[in-house]
């Protein structure tokens, strides 16, 4: 293919001129050390870093002596000796620019640019993009020594370049993952919403036949499976990229081990599996977020009933460490771990053996998830074992609060409740399933429900009758669940509840700026929407 007719013109040269970030961006300590350098190496007024555009020349690097030039920042390509490199590819010097036959009628030459040494600035697809240039005021005899200490320096900044080019890579990269995955989980989690109100609704139905609640059972957990490993999916996400938020507070451990083994029990039960709790910490209050750390003893028990036999005995023992460090061990006499295996147990997919993965099932994520966040924490998770069939140990440090240890037990605990009020809801779905099934359970609670399933519909909704709450999807088909909200609070004030299939962090501070209180993520568990319900009213 022929070369354009004007390089400097060249579209992907330009493209990869524009993809620097660097036109018109603020002087950068890392480009101002390499041409102060050379400044002062080379005993020359003014050094630098010119990058060609498609009219002009920025520089995004000026050094020299003070007062010596008075160059501003950019300039037309009519002034430019740089725009000569960028067209050879070649370096350029100049001994005396008023008699050199390229460069002799440049108007740069009345602004004493009189002497010029400029190499081109190539990067990794060998686009020219600009120059590392020197200058004198007055003629200069370039010497071998200082023409290669140039191309040295010019090598340093195409590399700085070439890295802030990486960088926004990567950035750009890791912006459009965290978009595939927000889209991936609005699209798995929204399916199951309808499924698991409608499993709720039947379940709290007494005309409902007792001979298929155990089906009704099924359902519950294999929508419960199905979350967790979208959930597994999302938390390692935000581990590895360093998003992981940690609410933290006061936590009593001995508590959150035996809500652990109370959300497991059924679990062991069903594989004949005994969960036997040992609390022997005195200094059991540590800061965390306990939701995150339930999570962590809970994906431990789970783990160990996976790989467990019927009649094991699973242990979880609590202890004191010196240094205020309190131990947790999660022992069973499950599958145990081969040596191989050991030292990579807690990388993200890591299960050993295919055979493992297709017999027991699973991503290989909960050990992963677990290091992220007790690391996050500050503590360490190892694990143990004595081979193949002879079960394994897990052993979470986590730093002790340093904080007097007795917790007084009626603090945080609620009033007895008041029956709920009545409430007028208006309830915004565009999944005609959910929306279905969701008013249906709202109507049984005795709600006045009012259903919408776009904006537009919803804002005619409040333009006829007041309402108390409004519980709106965020994905609506002419806009937004979040613009609805600033809609809605524009005409009158009322709370809100955002439904969403997308568990961000980031939805869920766009959420409470757009003026929610609370936001559930798909599949809505009914339990946790009637209990954001009541406590908002």
């Amino acid at each position: 293919m022929p070369a354009p007719a004007d390089p400097i013109q060249d579209p992907s040269r330009l493209k990869a001129v524009a993809e620097t970030h660097l036109l018109d961006s603020a002087p950068e300590e890392a480009f101002d050390r390499l041409t102060r350098l050379a400044a002062r190496i080379l005993d020359v007024p003014v050094v630098l870093i010119s990058l060609v555009d498609s009219d002009r020349q920025f520089f995004k690097s000026v050094q020299g002596a003070p007062g010596a030039l008075e160059l501003p920042r950019q300039t037309p390509l009519s002034y430019s000796f740089c725009k000569h490199v960028v067209t050879t590819r070649e370096s350029l010097v100049v001994e005396d620019a008023r008699v050199h036959a390229l460069v002799r009628e440049n108007p740069a030459i009345g602004l004493g640019v009189i002497a010029y040494a400029g190499i081109p600035l190539v990067n990794s697809q060998g686009l020219v993009l600009g120059s590392f240039c020197a200058i004198d005021s007055k003629p200069h005899d370039w010497s071998e020594d200082q023409i290669d200490l140039l191309r040295d320096l010019t090598a340093a900044a195409v590399t700085e370049i070439e890295l802030r080019r990486t960088n926004e890579q990567l950035r750009r990269a890791n912006q459009a993952k965290d978009q595939f995955f927000a889209m991936l989980s609005h699209e798995l989690r929204t399916p199951l919403s309808p499924a698991l109100l409608t499993a709720t609704h039947l379940d709290a139905d007494s005309n409902f036949p007792d001979r298929y609640r155990e089906e009704i059972q099924l359902i519950h957990r294999n929508i419960d499976l199905e979350v967790r490993m979208i959930d597994s999916l999302f938390d390692l996400t935000r581990i590895q990229s360093g998003k992981l938020t940690l609410h933290t507070e006061l936590v009593n451990t001995a508590d959150t081990l035996g809500s652990s083994v109370s959300m497991c029990a059924a679990e062991a039960e069903a594989k004949s599996i005994t969960l036997q709790l040992d609390l022997h910490a005195d200094r059991s209050v540590v800061r965390a977020d306990s939701a995150k750390l339930q999570q962590v003893f809970c994906n431990l028990i789970k783990n160990s009933i996976k790989f467990g036999n019927p009649g094991d005995t699973i242990r979880l023992r609590s202890r004191d460490e010196q240094g205020d460090w309190l131990v947790i061990e999660v022992t069973d006499t499950g599958l145990g771990i081969s040596p191989e295996l050991l030292p990579n147990i807690f990388d993200a997919f890591e299960q050993g053996k295919q055979a493992i993965t297709e017999n027991f099932g699973g991503l290989g994520l909960g050990l992963a998830i677990c290091k992220g966040i007790i690391e996050a924490h500050g503590g360490t998770v190892q694990a143990a074992s004595a081979g193949v069939g002879k079960g394994a140990k897990m052993t979470v440090r986590i730093p002790g609060a340093m904080l007097p240890q007795k917790i007084d037990a009626t603090v945080g605990l609620p009033a007895d409740p008041a029956r709920p009020r009545k409430l007028g809801i208006l309830l915004v779905e565009d999944h005609e399933d959910t929306l279905r099934a969701m008013s249906r359970l709202l109507r049984k609670l005795e709600h006045r429900v009012t259903t919408a399933t776009c904006v537009r519909g919803a804002i005619q909704a409040a333009d006829n009758e007041k309402f108390d709450l409004v519980i709106s999807d965020l994905g609506l088909p002419d806009g937004t669940g979040l613009e609805l909200m600033e809609q809605l609070r524009a005409i009158y004030p009322l709370k809100g509840i955002a439904l969403t299939g997308y568990g961000m962090e980031s939805d869920i501070e766009k959420t409470k700026l757009a003026g929610f209180q609370m936001h559930l993520t798909k599949p809505i568990n009914f339990g946790d929407l009637q209990a954001a319900i009541e406590e908002l009213d």
